[in-house]
């Protein structure tokens, strides 16, 4: 490795607070004059001493094991989010280096993967719901996450209690009398169910024949043992722990602690390589593993799924049906799109699949 830089630009476009949206870029530049790189939140821009603290880290070393640096990265304290960005980086560098694709690096596996939508959150009364899913399905894809009503106080990790469970569950059933039962749906209350509440919920999605019910709960290890309590109860899967602050490490403990059946984690939670290691364990265990769509920073879910078969990770998530492909600004390739049979295809070109436009960068950057 021969050079590291970052760069904070802007899109030109707003964040959902209504504020400039910005980027950060990482570029990662081998001896033979190769480049990978990562696009991530602006948020993820590092200080200069921790960006200093990676330079000294990586310069003059080999990239043939990114997950060796990862460890150590992740053991000397690097915040979370930038550590997804060196990773991601260094894996892009490491499939361009080699003219390949990430997935090919693990074994390609598969070129498609099933997509689902899901719901904006307190969408309407569970007619709209049911019409919802029913536009889903209609423009074929293969399911439907329900985001029923929540508070609009509550935070990342869920709060205790603030939950309209009934509502919920009027929605949940509307949605399964509209699309059928060959239509695969999930339920995503975002956290805010006492433990009750989420065994009563748990139980109706027993009868409607869900895919699975997904952070019903607060998510901290101080709800870990309902979570295996209320696992143990239910037929329909339980899907945890998304939003926990934490790498693979933390999710492998309730994996075998059985306080979830399916796994999930995000490229954001590290990068790459935590991806990779949770998908193994969930491979181990004979579990699923659910990949959280994190929109324009998808790409390292893609290469992990082609990389994986169907069994283990069965779905990519989508937040929109948006069936043109745009370009989005910093970027010179279109983002993937739904293809007739509801899929998305894997990026086939060397690393992520994701190319820059660095003039844009350079006339965009804000540091």
């Amino acid at each position: 490795i021969s050079r590291i830089e970052w760069f904070l630009y802007g899109t030109g476009l707003q964040n959902p607070n209504g504020q400039a949206d910005s980027r950060c870029a990482l570029r990662i530049t081998a001896e033979p004059g190769i480049h990978g790189w990562a696009d991530v939140s602006g948020a993820t821009m590092p200080d200069v001493e921790t960006a200093n603290a990676i330079r000294a880290s990586l310069l003059g070393r080999q990239i043939d094991s990114p997950s060796s640096i990862w460890r150590e990265l992740y053991e000397s304290g690097l915040p979370l989010g930038v550590l997804a960005a060196v990773d991601i980086a260094l894996w892009d560098l490491l499939g361009r280096l080699k003219n390949k694709p990430v997935h090919a690096l693990l074994g390609t596996q598969r070129e498609t993967v099933k997509a689902y939508a899901t719901t904006p959150v307190n969408l309407g009364d569970p007619g709209r719901y049911a019409q919802e899913a029913l536009a889903y399905k209609q423009a074929g894809v293969h399911g439907c996450k329900i985001r029923p009503y929540t508070d609009s106080g509550i935070g990342s990790t869920g709060s205790e209690g603030l939950a309209f469970p009934d509502r919920d569950m009027a929605a949940y059933q509307a949605v399964r009398e509209a699309v059928g039962l060959d239509f695969a749906c999930m339920a995503n209350p975002g956290g805010v169910y006492t433990f009750d509440e989420a065994l009563r919920v748990g139980r109706f999605l027993d009868d409607l024949g869900y895919e699975w019910l997904e952070s019903p709960m607060p998510e901290t290890e101080a709800w870990r043992e309902r979570y295996i309590a209320l696992a143990g109860q239910l037929k329909t899967p339980v899907c945890a722990p998304k939003t926990l602050v934490d790498s693979h490490p933390a999710r492998v403990v309730w994996l075998s602690s059985k306080a979830c059946d399916i796994g999930s984690i995000d490229a954001s939670l590290g990068g790459f390589t935590p991806c990779v290691e949770l998908a193994r364990v969930c491979e181990s265990l004979g579990v699923r593993l659910e990949l959280r769509d994190i929109g324009l920073d998808a790409y390292p879910h893609l290469q992990l799924m082609a990389a994986t078969s169907e069994s283990l990770i069965k779905y990519v998530e989508l937040s929109s049906l948006a069936g043109e492909s745009t370009i989005h600004p910093g970027r010179t390739r279109a983002e993937p799109t739904v293809n007739a049979q509801g899929c998305i295809a894997i990026p086939q070109t060397p690393g992520m699949g994701l190319e820059l436009d660095w003039n844009y960068l350079y006339t965009h950057r804000v540091n």
